[in-house]
């Protein structure tokens, strides 16, 4: 059935009839050569939605008798209906119409116009010429007004050409184009549209923060870091027209949830639905669901056990998909995603039909509803087939292929040990029944997103039987992406020609053909340089990498990830970035080639100087690319610095969980690094990553002083002996005082000082400190001559947190050993501790306040009386210190907060914390105490740090210890949770 056009359509094609009919001819056309591109300009699908083809008809032998302005008329609503072939056919003639007219100008729209609809087509070549003919035109045409407008119009269409055939970045400087030449001739909405697109474009090279202050510029919204809220929503300025809000909201709503702002990102997508609702246009409301689907999948991801409620909001229409849900009731989000994604097929164009397609597909690969799995394969495939040519249409056969591919391996009934996971192409792991959170077919935004595991076990599942007797075969997956690359290949498609010679090789390695895997994956290679597509690059490198290691051909290995850690290196600007194609995440797409490598390189008992050396700089790599993914963006600035110039008296620990054993590098001042490691377990259950995890649980077990244990620091003996006993004799040699610690894993968030040796704790022994990595080290000491101390501090209850009873005396206690400015409670807001840090000069910054340190910076925050502080806005309002006196914060201390219950990653919050605030040293907890413990340990600390030359981890150490030899306060609970983070001078 044809689609009817619009009410505004009619609307404004009959004040374009009447502008013809008022007017000679030439007038007329003159006219339509702006409203028509304008128009068309206006209407397309901003990010090139691709439709199905119609059924070609005869041309109406009557035609040439029709007027010019009837055939442009034709020519319009065959567009709108999107019988596009007979579109074409119209337009063709209305080129040489004018062609014989000798009427440049309007041939140029017509040319524009005709493009547009090769576009649709899938007609590349033809589109480029189109494209070519009228922008030659319109260059040696005057610079009218009508002319910049067919100018930016005709400049959009070949942007969204260019990003359609993944020229991205050309893209990017034709919409730059298109915003200047409409910003020239005060066209407003021109203007937007750029925006929007260039936003697009900024996405798929995996520039968010980028694209969102794009779009947020875009929308007029009165904030400059992308944080939005729902007064924003609610006061959104209505100065440009609702359908183009409702496209830049939805686009803004996919850029959130990339950025991990998913509850924000619902409430936009919901606002963009109101809009798009009012304006009716059902295409455009298919894809609004899409985006609500996804960002529904991760809220699901967010929580574990998918009991997390949906957000409550204030905006007014509810949407289909998202109904209110009872504050008792537990929210099916993997429902809530499904329904929406049906939703988006009724009336979406054929390509974001098969995206909702796919997208369920996944969804109902992970899980198990085997039944509904088959015939949803079979209309994918047939949807795929109406599909003009496009990188987009080539993207979605790969992922097709790449789900059954995933679906192959559950067909298959044979237990997969881990060790054969381990190795399995990287393709796999991105299927959903064994990734914790599963990358998609996204909405035609190509955002990523998350979904929970049904299990992390892969030998429990692999003995899982499951009768998939009707999914194609290997060998029919093999044809499907044959026909993809040959696809990709006459387009010029050179990221899915790429790709698809990769999952060549992941489906010869699941066959268990390993030379031709081996060939594929290094055909792969060689269409492709680091330079151009690093992206891509890396993950061919670590499938070749693996393969070799399947092979036994260890030194191979080793060369192929060291590739693919120059190409991780080379994207060190763009590591949280996520590859339109083949979507990874950080924690299964990047850290395991960190970890790979440096388990490949320290095989042999004794390595090298030199392969130490490179496993200590992978490991520091890793740390700094950890941080830039919390933070999504690339936010750090490093220096390559050594402990010898740091400190003479200390030594840095590098402890690395590999997957069967940990191993430890010591970095001692003047002298070879040297290496140690625990050995390989047998049976690799109890070796490496879980046996450390194991005995981590246990530690933490035992923290609590109420509860008894038959031998309570047994997992203090056994962390102590891993990490430090094989390196005591060097220590005591070399007279190190402190020992550093660079932690890997679920080790950051041990308290080190409690580790214990059989006679007495570390900390008795050594000064202790943290550090993501000597290259985030300030080296300066700390050397104030009479302490000045901003203190804030909340003793009530505020935003649902409880009470803080000792922090009054904690505060008393600190103006009584240090200058200090006290801000306590209803004095406590942000506003106040902003205008101090921004008036004064603090060395010291205390803040004795609920906060949480957690895996996930939108869930990483401090409280003030009147607002949370989010990790991503700590900079702004502490290192306004450096615009006043440029003295950065020596010492920023937090002595109420606590990791997130539940996250084994949280201490990358406080790594984060300590990173962002600016400060060159942090002293936090990784759990709240709020005793008089408190209060007395900070007693200490301060009185210990006026002591001339005295080091920051030495008054810690001191402070630590006077509890510990504290009749009251001597078990780990009170002192232990205390860390240095940074600077430890």
């Amino acid at each position: 059935m044809q689609k009817k056009p619009s009410r505004k359509a009619d609307k404004f094609w009959n004040k374009i009839k009447k502008i013809a009919r008022q007017s000679s001819l030439n007038f007329s056309l003159k006219r339509f050569l702006f409203w028509l591109c304008f128009f068309f300009s206006f209407c397309i699908p901003l990010l090139i939605a691709q439709v199905s083809l119609s059924t070609p008809v005869e041309q109406n032998s009557q035609m040439t008798t029709v007027t010019t302005t009837e055939l442009i008329t034709q020519g319009q609503k065959l567009y709108q209906e999107q019988q596009f072939e007979q579109a074409e056919v119209i337009w063709q003639q209305v080129v040489k119409i004018f062609i014989k007219q000798g009427d440049r100008i309007n041939q140029a729209m017509a040319l524009s116009n005709l493009a547009l609809i090769q576009q649709q087509l899938g007609q590349w070549e033809a589109n480029k010429k189109a494209i070519t003919e009228s922008l030659k035109l319109l260059k040696y045409l005057p610079q009218t007004p009508d002319q910049q407008r067919i100018l930016a119009a005709t400049l959009d269409i070949q942007g969204q050409e260019q990003l359609a055939t993944g020229e991205t970045a050309k893209a990017i400087q034709t919409w730059q184009q298109v915003i200047k030449i409409n910003q020239a001739i005060a066209n407003p909405i021109g203007v937007m549209q750029g925006q929007i697109n260039q936003a697009q474009a900024w996405q798929d090279l995996g520039q968010y923060p980028k694209a969102c202050q794009i779009l947020v510029d875009a929308l007029a919204l009165n904030t400059s870091d992308c944080q939005i809220t729902e007064t924003h929503l609610q006061n959104l300025p209505n100065n440009s027209p609702l359908n183009l809000q409702a496209i830049a909201l939805r686009s803004l709503g996919n850029v959130l949830r990339v950025i991990g702002q998913t509850e924000i990102s619902q409430q936009v997508l919901i606002k963009s639905f109101q809009l798009t609702k009012k304006v009716g246009n059902p295409q455009e409301l298919a894809k609004v669901y899409l985006s609500l689907g996804n960002t529904a999948r991760a809220l699901g991801n967010q929580n574990d056990a998918n009991k997390q409620l949906i957000a409550t909001n204030n905006l007014t229409d509810s949407v289909a998909c998202i109904p209110e849900i009872p504050q008792e009731k537990d929210f099916p989000f993997a429902q809530q995603a499904a329904t929406c994604y049906q939703q988006a097929i009724i009336n979406a164009s054929k390509l974001d039909a098969v995206h909702a397609q796919l997208n369920l597909l996944s969804l109902f690969n992970q899980t198990q509803q085997w039944p509904k799995i088959t015939p949803l394969i079979a209309q994918i495939q047939t949807n795929l087939s109406l599909l003009p040519l496009s990188q987009a249409a080539i993207a979605s056969q790969l992922k097709l292929a790449q789900n059954l591919i995933c679906l192959q391996l559950v067909g298959t009934a044979r237990p997969i040990s881990r060790k054969d996971f381990a190795l399995m192409s990287p393709v796999l792991q991105q299927c959903p029944i064994f990734s914790p959170i599963q990358s998609i077919v996204p909405d035609q935004d190509q955002q990523p997103f998350q979904i929970p595991p049904l299990s992390r076990d892969a030998e429990s599942f692999g003995a899982t039987t499951v009768f998939l007797s009707e999914i194609p075969s290997l060998d029919n997956i093999n044809q499907a992406v044959i026909l993809a690359l040959r696809q990709a290949q006459s387009l010029g498609d050179q990221k899915n020609e790429v790709n698809a010679w990769g999952y060549l090789g992941a489906i010869a390695q699941q066959k268990n053909d390993l030379k031709s895997a081996e060939q594929f994956t290094q055909q792969a290679l060689k269409q492709v340089s680091a330079y151009n597509f690093p992206d891509l690059t890396y993950r061919w490198q670590w499938q070749l990498g693996r393969l070799y290691q399947r092979q036994s051909e260890t030194q191979a290995a080793i060369s192929a990830y060291s590739l693919a850690y120059q190409s991780l290196q080379s994207l060190r600007q763009e590591i949280v970035t996520t590859n339109r194609e083949i979507q990874f995440t950080f924690r299964d797409g990047i850290e395991p080639v960190y970890r790979e490598f440096v388990d490949l390189l320290l095989q042999k008992d004794n390595p090298s100087q030199e392969t130490l050396e490179k496993a200590r700089d992978i490991i520091e790599s890793l740390q700094l690319a950890e941080l830039n993914n919390f933070f999504q963006e690339a936010c750090l600035e490093i220096k390559t610095q050594k402990i010898d110039q740091i400190d003479p008296h200390a030594a840095v620990i590098y402890g690395i969980v590999l997957p069967e054993r940990l191993a430890v590098i010591l970095s001692s001042p003047g002298k070879p690094l040297q290496f140690y490691a625990t050995a390989k377990a047998s049976n690799s259950e109890q070796g490496g990553a879980i046996m450390i995890e194991k005995t981590v649980d246990s530690l933490f077990a035992t923290l609590n002083p109420y509860i008894a244990s038959i031998d309570p620091l047994q997992p203090n003996r056994n962390l102590y002996n891993w990490l430090i006993r094989p390196a005591e004799t060097e220590l005591a040699k070399n007279k190190i005082k402190t020992l550093v610690f660079v932690l890997d894993d679920v080790l950051r968030g041990i308290p080190v000082s409690a580790l214990h040796d059989g006679k007495q704790y570390l900390i008795e022994k050594y000064n202790v400190a943290l550090t993501p990595g000597l290259q985030l080290f300030s080296s300066q000491p700390f050397a104030v001559n009479r302490l000045k101390v901003l203190v804030g501090g909340l003793t009530e209850s505020r935003q649902g947190f409880a009470a803080l009873a000792g922090v009054k005396k904690e505060v008393e206690e600190i103006a009584t050993l240090a200058s200090a400015k006290i801000l306590l409670d209803e004095n406590f807001t942000r506003d106040r501790l902003e205008n101090q840090i921004q008036t004064q000069n603090f060395p010291v910054v205390h803040l004795a306040t609920h906060g949480q340190f957690s895996s996930k910076a939108e869930e990483t925050f401090l409280i003030t009386w009147d607002e949370r502080i989010n990790v991503k806005n700590l900079d702004k309002l502490l290192r306004e210190q450096n615009q006043v006196a440029r003295n950065p914060i020596e010492l920023l201390i937090l002595s109420a907060c606590q990791t997130a219950l539940g996250d084994k990653r949280a201490a990358l919050g406080l790594a984060g914390v300590a990173v962002r605030s600016g400060a060159r040293s942090t002293l936090a907890t990784l759990w709240s105490i709020q005793d008089q413990s408190t209060a007395d340990l900070m007693t200490q600390f301060y009185q210990a740090i006026s002591q001339p030359n005295a080091s920051k981890a030495e008054a810690l150490r001191q402070a630590q210890l006077s509890l510990l030899h504290s009749p009251e306060y001597q078990h780990p609970y009170y002192w232990a949770p205390f860390v240095l983070v940074g600077n430890w001078l």
